[in-house]
């Protein structure tokens, strides 16, 4: 990718973040006007930005925050200098423009589009994100760039058993890392979803694993879901053998189930990050003799999806497993892995 747009060491005031602690005031007469009243009491207006807020995780609020900065810096140097809040809907197409022209990937234009269109409607102003003109440059920077996702490999079940090969049973980072990957694939699980699990969130029975999985990107809402994870047929491989390997050897009896694990071996007690997962799937793929960028934390979930579509697996159980809420979001997981069953029209035609 191309470089940042605007100059290096522009300053951007802190009050122009739209951030969850930069919310603008719920709309109103104040927040119209900017001359009447507060409608609410102080203590209200503040519970009411809280719950506003929490309409988005943290992480988002954090790319806006960072994609409405660079709008302004741009903005600011062009020479006219034209408003970034409000903005035209002028301004908006020729910044959209300017991101596709300086090589900026459509998904990356999408988010910078989005953030533009949150902080004008949480700031009561008309919406440049919505005019015709808009969509139009928008249409033509999908039309011409394309929207193809970069995909990573796949970690389905031979990867990973190649993977798994190499960790030991005596280093304790070996056995996080066995546990880690395993549990991550069997119970396709998002990165986030992940690193979330506390050591009461696993329940070991005669059958499994089962996980409470507390909240997910398409559970905003907090309503929970349990995934089952069956025992392996190999000792090597079986995730619910490498969860209590991996317990009992850091001695975990609460709190966080995956932690980090120094040089020495020493288990930390705060939980992981979500990147921690692309990095700990990186490591271990280069030891395996596998590029590791060709990989990420998002390929033991695919490598899940297309190793179930392979082995036959019914579309509503990988549905279920990974928690999607469609067949077609599934679909771009799965399709890979179904390209040479016994449906494909190319080995039947005598050649």
């Amino acid at each position: 990718m191309n470089g940042e747009i605007v100059a290096h060491g522009d300053a951007v005031r802190s009050t122009d973040a739209v951030t969850p602690r930069a919310l603008p005031a719920p709309p109103g007469p104040a927040a119209a006007g900017g001359g009447a009243a507060p409608e609410l009491p102080a203590d209200l207006a503040a519970r009411v930005g809280d719950y506003a807020r929490a309409a988005r995780s943290a992480s988002t609020w954090r790319a806006y925050d960072s994609d409405l900065r660079q709008f302004r810096a741009w903005c600011a140097h062009q020479p006219a200098a034209p408003s970034a809040l409000p903005a035209s809907s002028a301004t908006v197409a020729g910044y959209l423009a300017t991101l596709a022209d300086a090589g900026y990937r459509p998904s990356t234009i999408r988010r910078r589009l989005a953030a533009i269109s949150v902080a004008h409607r949480l700031a009561g102003q008309p919406n440049p994100a919505t005019a015709p003109e808009v969509g139009a440059v928008w249409d033509g920077i999908r039309r011409t760039r394309g929207m193809r996702p970069t995909r990573k490999t796949a970690l389905d079940t031979d990867l990973l058993t190649r993977v798994v090969a190499g960790l030991r049973d005596d280093d304790v980072a070996d056995l996080r890392d066995r546990a880690l990957l395993l549990i991550g694939f069997a119970g396709c699980l998002r990165r986030s979803e992940l690193v979330g699990l506390d050591v009461a969130d696993l329940e070991e029975t005669p059958d499994g694993l089962i996980l409470t999985i507390r909240m997910s990107k398409t559970d905003q809402e907090g309503a929970g879901a349990l995934v089952g994870i069956a025992y392996g047929s190999y000792r090597p491989t079986c995730p619910v053998r490498a969860w209590r390997a991996w317990a009992d050897g850091a001695g975990l009896r609460e709190g966080p189930a995956f932690r980090a694990v120094n040089r020495h071996g020493h288990v930390g007690a705060t939980r992981l990050y979500p990147g921690s997962v692309a990095r700990i799937v990186q490591r271990r793929v280069a030891a395996a003799g596998l590029d590791p960028a060709d990989f990420a934390g998002h390929s033991l979930r695919s490598g899940f999806a297309t190793a179930a579509a392979r082995a036959g697996v019914a579309d509503r159980s990988i549905m279920r497993q990974g928690r999607w809420r469609s067949s077609a979001s599934l679909d771009g997981y799965i399709r890979a892995g179904r390209l040479f069953d016994r449906d494909n029209p190319s080995g039947r035609v005598g050649l």
